[in-house]
C-alpha cells in the first residue's frame, strides 16, 4: 500500500500540473485574442503565434529529453513555471503602457513554448518516480481527466473571461496560476532517480532514446497508434470547420457544441480507462474499445449528407472517447516498459514524433482538400481514426494483462 507521504505528494503534483494544464489551454485562446483585440492582428498573425508555440517541441524535444535524464526534474518544473509566469506578466504590462507589439507577443509565445517543452517532458518523466506500481495508471488517469476537462472548458472559459476582464488581464491570471503551480511543486518530497554515470555526448544519448523507442515492441506500437490518431485528428480539426461553416451553414456556436461533444467523450474515456483495463485486461481493453468505437469515425465525411448532425456528434464523442481512453493506458504502457534512466529521452522522442504527426495531418488534409474536395480529404482523416486499432491487434501490446506487467 502507498504511504501517506506518497499520497500527499500525488495530490500536490496533480494540483500543480492541473493548474499548468488549464493555463496552457486557456492561453491557446487568450494569446491570439490579445493579438486580435489589442494589436488588430489578422489570420496571418494568429497563425504565426500558433507556429511559435508548437515549433519548440519539434526543435528541442530530443535534446531536452536527453538532458532531463541527467538531472532532477522537479527543479526544472519549478523553474519553467517561474519563467512562464515572468514572460506572461510582460504582456499586460506592455498593453496597459500602450507599447505592446507583435514582435513582443511572438517572443513571449516562443519563451512559453520552450519552457513548456521542459515542463511537459519533466512532468511526464517525474510521474514514474512519484507513482510507482499500481499508482501509475491511476495518476495518469487523473491527469488525463484534467487535460480533457481543460480541453472542453478552457477555450470557452478563456473567451468568457476575455469579454469580462480583457485578454491581457486573462494572461495576468494565467501568470498567477503558474506561480501557484511552482509553489505546490516546491512542497514535493519524492526522491528522483536520474541516470547515473558520467555524462556522454548529447547526440549519443539522444540516439539511445530514439533507438530504444523503435526497437521496443510496445513503444513501436504506441508510436504508430498515437501517430495515426494525431494525423487523423489534426486532419479532422482542420477540415471540419470548413465543412460545417461553409457547406452546411452552421454557426460558430453549433460547431463549438459539436466539438465539445468530442471533448466530453474524451473525458469519459479517461475516467473509465483504468477500471476497464482491470476488468478486461489492459491490452484487450485498448483493442476491444478501438474495434467497438473507432470505425464510427466514418460518419464524419458524411456529416449532413446523409448523417444528421446530432448523430454524427454522438459518433465523434465515441471516437474521442477512444482517444481519451488510450491517452491513459498508452502513457502507462510506455512508462512501464521504459527504464527510469531513459524516460525523458523516450518522452522527448515521442513528443517530436507526435508533433510531427499533427503537422503532417494538417498539411496532408489541406493538400487533399485542394485536390479532391473537403469531404474526400475528411474521409481520409476519418479513415485514419477508424483504423487506429489495427496496429494494436498486430502487436504484443494486446497481450498485456495488467497495468504493471508487460510481455
Amino acid at each position: 500500500m502507498p504511504t501517506a507521504p506518497v499520497r500527499k505528494d500525488g495530490t500536490r503534483y496533480i494540483t500543480a500540473t492541473g493548474v499548468a494544464l488549464w493555463g496552457a489551454q486557456i492561453g491557446q485562446v487568450a494569446v491570439p485574442l490579445t493579438a486580435v483585440t489589442v494589436l488588430h492582428a489578422g489570420a496571418g498573425g494568429t497563425s504565426l503565434l500558433k507556429t511559435g508555440l508548437a515549433l519548440p517541441f519539434v526543435v528541442l524535444g530530443l535534446p531536452v529529453g536527453a538532458w532531463l535524464d541527467r538531472v532532477r526534474r522537479r527543479p526544472v518544473m519549478i523553474g519553467t513555471d517561474l519563467v512562464r509566469a515572468a514572460a506572461l506578466i510582460t504582456v499586460p504590462a506592455a498593453a496597459w503602457a500602450g507599447c505592446l507589439t507583435m514582435t513582443h507577443l511572438l517572443a513571449v509565445v516562443l519563451v512559453q513554448g520552450v519552457a513548456t517543452v521542459f515542463f511537459d517532458l519533466a512532468t511526464q518523466s517525474f510521474v514514474k518516480d512519484l507513482a510507482p506500481g499500481s499508482l501509475l495508471a491511476r495518476t495518469n488517469a487523473r491527469l488525463a481527466a484534467i487535460t480533457q476537462t481543460a480541453v472542453v472548458a478552457g477555450p470557452p472559459l478563456a473567451g468568457w473571461a476575455t469579454g469580462l476582464l480583457s485578454a491581457p488581464t486573462v494572461l495576468l491570471v494565467m501568470a498567477a496560476g503558474y506561480l501557484w503551480s511552482a509553489v505546490w511543486l516546491s512542497t514535493l518530497t519524492t526522491p528522483e532517480h536520474p541516470a547515473g554515470g558520467a555524462p556522454r555526448r548529447l547526440l549519443h544519448e539522444i540516439g539511445e532514446g530514439v533507438v530504444f523507442v523503435f526497437r521496443q515492441p510496445v513503444l513501436r506500437t504506441v508510436v504508430l497508434s498515437g501517430s495515426v490518431v494525431n494525423i487523423g485528428t489534426a486532419g479532422v480539426m482542420t477540415l471540419l470547420p470548413v465543412l460545417a461553416l461553409t457547406e452546411l451553414g452552421w454557426s460558430a456556436g453549433t460547431l463549438g457544441m459539436f466539438l465539445g461533444a468530442g471533448g466530453i467523450g474524451g473525458l469519459i474515456g479517461a475516467l473509465t480507462a483504468v477500471r476497464s483495463a482491470e476488468r478486461l485486461g489492459a491490452g484487450r481493453a485498448v483493442l476491444f474499445v478501438g474495434i467497438a468505437v473507432a470505425p464510427l469515425a466514418v460518419a464524419l465525411p458524411l456529416l449532413g449528407r446523409p448523417v444528421p448532425g446530432p448523430l454524427a456528434a454522438v459518433g465523434w464523442a465515441l471516437v474521442m472517447l477512444k482517444v481519451g481512453f488510450d491517452s491513459v493506458l498508452m502513457m502507462t504502457f510506455r512508462q512501464q516498459v521504459t527504464p527510469a534512466g531513459l524516460m525523458a529521452r523516450v518522452n522527448g522522442t515521442m513528443r517530436v514524433l507526435f508533433t510531427g504527426a499533427v503537422a503532417l495531418g494538417s498539411a496532408t488534409a489541406g493538400a487533399l482538400a485542394a485536390a479532391g474536395g473537403v469531404r474526400c480529404a475528411l474521409g481520409v482523416s476519418a479513415a485514419c481514426l477508424a483504423c487506429v486499432w489495427i496496429p494494436i491487434a498486430l502487436s504484443p501490446l494486446r497481450r498485456m494483462t495488467t497495468l504493471g506487467t508487460h510481455p
